[in-house]
C-alpha cells in the first residue's frame, strides 16, 4: 500500500507515513490517504515540520471524509464510473484540505472546563446534583467576548467590587453560563444552565484564585495573536483590568455556611420542611446594592431586577412527612426542587380537576421527583436521588441518569400535597428575602412565588364548596310560566310554502363602520362607526339624526341605544333625535371584554346589567340610569349572562355557577365544579344545561355537561365529554336531546345526550372547519365557513339535507355565519345570501346582492339587510307571494 501511494505523489516528493490520516471507504473500512508534504496547515493541527501548532485541536480530529467515489481511485485502478479520472492521479489531488480556520475559542473553552472539573468539590458536597456528562466541551461562542467578559468577572471578585459574578459560556447549541464567587483565597466555580428544568454540570468547585487569574492572563495571549485589528484594543482593556486586581488576595475564608431551617407554619397534612446551606459573609457592595449570596447584613435592593439563578443554587435536605411515614432526600439544590415540586403538584391538580390520568417523572437538582395521578382524589408521590450520567450530552428533564430506588407514598390526597407545597414554597420565599435583601430584586424568586400563588389560588377554587340550594323555588318557577304564556304565540310559516324573490330597494356607504354597533330597531336601522353615529329609515335609507360619538360598546334596550365608553361612562341615546337621555359614571372595564344583558319582562323593571371594573356587575335602571345593585364576582375575566325569569344566571370563569335576583341582586343559588364554568348556558322551560371546562386541551379532555334545575340549582345528572373535541359556545336543545358543539382534529362535531337521563344519543362529525349552529324543531342547521349548510337530525344525528353552495374566493365568506329564521324561512349567509326552508332544506330564493353579508338582519315582512364590513348596507325587499287558499 505505501509503494501504491508513492507512486501517486508528484514527481521527486514522497508521502510521508506520518502525514497518511485515516479515512472511510466506500464500504465502510479505512483506507489510508496521503498528503502532500508541502500543503499548508490551516488548522494548526500538524505543522510542516511535524509538530503541533500551538493553541489549536489535531488535524485528523478535524479532517473531513474523503468521497468514497475518489477513494477507489487511489488503488490506481480503472474507474468505469468516472471516466474524467485518470488511472493514475496524484495525492493532492485526492486531499482537499477543507480545515476551518484555527480559533483559541474551542480550545479555551475546553480547558477552562477541563480545569474546573479537575478543581475539588466543596467539602461534604456530594456527586449526584452534578452532570458533568453535560458539559458543553464543544459549543460555540465568540472566543473574544468570552475570553474579556471571563476576565472582567474575575477581576471584579478578586478586587472585591463583586462578590458574585456570571459570565455566558455559549449559545449554541444550548447556552451555558459560569458563577463565579469569591471564598477567601480561593473561588468557587458553578457551571449551570437555566431554563425551567435548570441543569448543573459543575457546582461550587474550588479553584485557587491567582491560578484562575494566570490561566485567564495566558488565554487573553493567545487570544491577542490571533485577533483582529478591531479586537485588539478590548483584549487589551481585559488585560490591564485583570493585571490591576492582581495579586489575588491571599487571606482566610471569610464566608461560613450557616445552616436555616425552613418550616412551614400552620396544621397541614403533608409536612414539606428543609435545611439550607447558606452564606453567611456580606460582600461588598456594588451600586447601592450586596451581591453576596444569602447575606445576613441588611442592605438595599438594586434598583433593577434581573433574573439570578446562580445565587438560587444553594445545597440543603430536604424532608417530606405523609402522616407517620417520612422521608428525606439529602444534600439537593433546594430551590430547583421546591420549583419542580410546584410545577408537578400545578399539573397534578389540573388533572384531578379535569379527571384525568397523569403522570410524570423529572430529574432536577440532584433529585428524582414523580407524581401519578391514580384514582379520585388520590396520587403516588415517589422521592429519590439521582446519579450523575456517564455518558451523553443530551438534556432534558429526564436526561437519562442511572437512577437510586426511589421512595414512594402510594396514596396522597391531591388536596393535601399542594397544600404542603404551598406551604413549604411561602417559607423558602420568607427565609431567602430575610437572609438576603438583594433576592427581592431576583426575577426568578419572583416567578417561582408567583408560581405559589397560583397553586394557592387555583387550590382554593377546586375546594370551595360554597354551593347553595335554593329552598323556595316555587315563586321562580311560577313567574316562568306565567311570562312564557304571555308571551307564546303561534307563528305561521307563511314565508316557507311558496319560492320568495327579492329585489333591491336602497343602497347606502358609512365610513368605518362598526358592525357590532349596527342594529335593526323598528322603523330605523342605528348604525355606529369610529366617530358618529348614524340613524337610517329603513323603508328608505335616508339619513334620520346623526350625532357625534366615539367608539364604544353598544347594546339595544327598548328604551333606546346604551354605549359603554372605554372610561367607564354609561349613556343612553333615544332613538327619535340621538340626544343623550341620561349618562352615569361606571368603574371603566379591566382585565376583559364588556359584558352584560337586558331586561325588560312583563312584571319585571327595564334593566340594564353591564360589567364594570375587574370582577363586578351593576344593575342599571334604563329610565334613569340609577345604579340598582352591585354583584362582586371571584373572577371576572370572561362575563357570560342569561336570564331565565326573575333570574340571571352568571358564568365569570370561575368553578361556580351563579344565579342571581333580577330585583335585588341577590345570590338565589350556586352550583360549584371543580372546572371552570366559561361557556354560555341554556335554558328552556324547567330545564338549563351548563358546560364545566373548556376542554382546551384537545385529546385530554376536561369538558363537564351539567344539567340542573333553573330555579333551585339542584344537579339533575351530569356527564364527561368525550376527549376528541373541545366544545363551543352554549349547547343546543332540542325536544328529546341536548347537543354540544365540538371542534377538534375531526373538525365540527356534534355531540348529544338524552335530555332527561344524560344517556348518549350519538357522536357524529359534521364538516372539516368551522361551523355556525342552531336548532330548529328536530333539525339542527349546521352553516360551515366552507360553503356548506347541512340539516342534521336532532334525534339520531342522520343528515336530513346538504347543500354546497357554490361561487366566491376564499376571502368571500362572511365574518359572522349565523343563520336568521323567519317564519319558517332560513336565511343562511354565505358568499351570498340563500333562502331554504328549515325542516327540508328545500331552496326557496336567493337575495340578489354583490355585498358580502357580513351582518344579516330580516324583519317581519322578510325584508333584508345586508351590511358589508367595507361600510355598505343594502336593503331588499320581498316581492309578492302565491300561497293556495283552501
Amino acid at each position: 500500500m505505501m509503494k501504491e501511494f508513492r507512486r501517486a505523489c508528484l514527481p521527486g516528493q514522497e508521502a510521508r507515513p506520518a502525514q497518511v490520516a485515516p479515512a472511510l471507504g466506500a464500504a465502510g473500512r479505512q483506507v489510508s490517504v496521503a498528503r502532500a508534504p508541502h500543503a499548508p496547515s490551516a488548522g494548526g493541527g500538524v505543522a510542516l515540520d511535524g509538530r503541533k501548532s500551538e493553541g489549536a485541536a489535531p488535524l485528523a480530529a478535524r479532517r473531513q471524509l474523503v468521497q468514497s467515489t475518489a477513494m477507489r481511485a487511489q488503488k490506481l485502478g480503472k474507474v468505469p464510473t468516472l471516466p474524467s479520472i485518470p488511472q493514475r492521479m496524484h495525492g493532492l489531488s485526492l486531499v482537499a484540505d477543507n480545515t476551518l480556520p484555527s480559533s483559541p475559542e474551542p480550545a479555551l473553552l475546553h480547558e477552562l472546563l477541563e480545569l474546573l472539573e479537575r478543581s475539588p468539590r466543596e467539602r461534604g458536597a456530594p456527586a449526584w446534583i452534578e452532570d458533568p456528562a453535560a458539559l458543553p466541551l464543544h459549543a460555540e461562542a465568540d472566543p473574544v467576548a468570552l475570553i474579556c467578559d471571563l476576565a472582567d468577572a474575575v477581576a471584579d471578585v478578586a478586587t472585591g467590587r463583586r462578590g458574585r459574578a456570571v459570565v455566558r459560556l455559549c449559545v449554541e447549541p444550548e447556552p451555558w453560563e459560569l458563577g463565579l464567587e469569591r471564598a477567601g483565597r480561593d473561588i468557587h466555580a458553578t457551571t449551570f444552565q437555566g431554563g425551567e428544568v435548570p441543569a448543573v454540570a459543575l457546582h461550587e468547585r474550588r479553584v485557587a484564585g491567582q491560578g484562575l487569574c494566570a490561566f485567564v492572563l495566558a488565554a487573553l495571549d493567545r487570544a491577542g495573536r490571533s485577533a483582529s485589528p478591531t479586537q485588539v484594543p478590548r483584549l487589551a482593556a481585559a488585560r490591564r483590568r485583570l493585571e490591576g486586581a492582581l495579586p489575588f488576595p491571599d487571606e482566610e475564608a471569610t464566608t461560613d455556611l450557616a445552616v436555616v431551617g425552613v418550616e412551614p407554619t400552620g396544621e397541614i397534612p403533608v409536612v414539606i420542611a428543609s435545611e439550607v446551606l447558606l452564606r453567611s459573609n456580606t460582600a461588598p457592595e456594588s451600586g447601592g446594592a450586596t451581591e453576596s449570596r444569602s447575606s445576613g447584613a441588611k442592605s438595599v435592593p438594586p434598583p433593577v431586577q434581573r433574573s439570578d439563578l446562580f445565587s438560587l443554587l444553594f445545597r440543603g435536605r430536604v424532608r417530606v412527612a405523609v402522616g407517620e411515614h417520612a422521608r428525606e432526600l439529602p444534600d439537593v439544590l433546594v430551590f430547583v426542587v421546591a420549583e419542580q415540586l410546584t410545577a408537578l403538584a400545578l399539573e397534578a391538580l389540573d388533572a384531578w380537576t379535569r379527571s384525568r390520568p397523569y403522570h410524570r417523572r423529572v430529574t432536577a437538582g440532584g433529585a428524582l421527583l414523580g407524581i401519578r395521578v391514580h384514582g379520585e382524589g388520590g396520587l403516588s408521590l415517589s422521592l429519590g436521588l439521582s446519579r450523575p450520567r456517564e455518558v451523553g450530552p443530551s438534556r432534558g428533564s429526564d436526561r437519562g441518569e442511572s437512577r437510586t430506588q426511589p421512595w414512594t407514598f402510594p396514596a396522597v390526597d391531591v388536596a393535601a400535597l399542594a397544600q404542603g407545597v404551598i406551604a413549604f414554597g411561602r417559607a423558602l420565599c420568607r427565609t431567602l428575602s430575610r437572609r438576603d435583601r438583594s433576592q427581592a430584586s431576583n426575577l426568578r424568586l419572583h416567578a417561582f412565588r408567583a408560581r405559589v400563588r397560583e397553586l394557592s389560588e387555583r387550590l382554593r377554587e377546586v375546594t370551595r364548596n360554597d354551593a347553595k340550594i335554593n329552598e323556595a323555588p316555587e315563586s321562580y318557577r311560577a313567574f316562568a310560566e306565567a311570562t312564557r304564556a304571555a308571551a307564546a304565540q303561534a307563528t305561521a310559516d307563511t314565508f316557507s310554502r311558496t319560492r320568495l324573490r327579492f329585489s333591491a330597494r336602497w343602497v347606502t356607504a358609512i365610513p368605518s363602520l362598526d358592525l357590532r354597533s349596527t342594529f335593526l330597531c323598528g322603523d330605523v336601522l342605528v348604525a355606529g362607526t369610529a366617530r358618529e353615529i348614524c340613524c337610517l329609515d329603513r323603508r328608505t335609507g335616508e339619513l334620520v339624526w346623526q350625532q357625534p360619538a366615539p367608539r364604544a360598546v353598544s347594546v339595544m334596550t327598548p328604551v333606546g341605544l346604551g354605549r359603554l365608553l372605554p372610561d367607564g361612562t354609561l349613556c343612553l341615546h333615544d332613538l327619535t333625535s340621538g340626544e343623550v337621555a341620561w349618562s352615569t359614571r361606571l368603574s371603566p372595564r379591566a382585565g376583559g371584554s364588556a359584558a352584560g344583558a337586558v331586561v325588560s319582562a312583563p312584571g319585571l323593571p327595564r334593566t340594564l346589567i353591564v360589567s364594570e371594573g375587574a370582577r363586578h356587575l351593576a344593575a342599571v335602571d334604563l329610565h334613569g340610569g340609577d345604579v340598582r345593585w352591585r354583584y362582586a364576582a371571584r373572577r371576572g375575566e370572561s362575563f357570560r349572562l342569561r336570564r331565565a325569569g326573575k333570574l340571571v344566571v352568571v358564568v365569570s370563569g370561575e368553578p361556580s355557577l351563579s344565579a342571581l335576583d333580577v330585583l335585588t341582586g341577590e345570590v338565589v343559588w350556586r352550583f360549584c365544579d371543580r372546572l371552570r364554568f366559561n361557556a354560555p348556558v341554556a335554558v328552556d322551560h324547567d330545564a338549563l344545561f351548563a358546560l364545566a371546562g373548556d376542554g382546551a386541551l384537545v385529546g385530554r379532555g376536561g369538558a363537564r355537561l351539567h344539567h340542573l334545575d333553573p330555579w333551585s340549582g339542584a344537579a339533575r345528572w351530569s356527564v364527561d365529554l368525550p376527549a376528541h373535541g373541545a366544545p363551543v359556545g352554549a349547547p343546543l336543545l332540542a325536544a328529546e336531546t341536548v347537543c354540544v358543539v365540538t371542534h377538534g382534529r375531526r373538525g365540527t362535531g356534534l355531540v348529544a345526550y338524552d335530555r332527561q337521563t344524560g344517556a348518549a344519543r350519538f357522536d357524529v362529525a359534521i364538516c372539516a372547519g368551522a361551523a355556525s349552529c342552531m336548532v330548529v324543531d328536530d333539525v339542527i342547521v349546521v352553516n360551515s365557513e366552507g360553503g356548506e349548510l347541512i340539516g342534521v337530525g336532532a334525534l339520531d344525528g342522520q343528515i336530513r339535507y346538504r347543500h354546497v353552495f357554490g361561487g366566491g374566493a376564499e376571502g368571500d365568506r362572511p365574518r359572522r355565519l349565523e343563520p336568521v329564521l323567519r317564519s319558517g324561512a332560513l336565511f343562511v349567509p354565505q358568499s351570498e345570501v340563500h333562502v331554504v326552508r328549515s325542516r327540508d332544506g328545500a331552496p326557496l330564493g336567493k337575495v340578489p346582492t354583490d355585498l358580502i353579508p357580513d351582518l344579516l338582519r330580516v324583519d317581519e315582512r322578510c325584508d333584508v339587510y345586508v351590511a358589508e364590513e367595507s361600510g355598505h348596507i343594502a336593503a331588499f325587499t320581498a316581492g309578492p307571494r302565491l300561497s293556495l287558499v283552501s
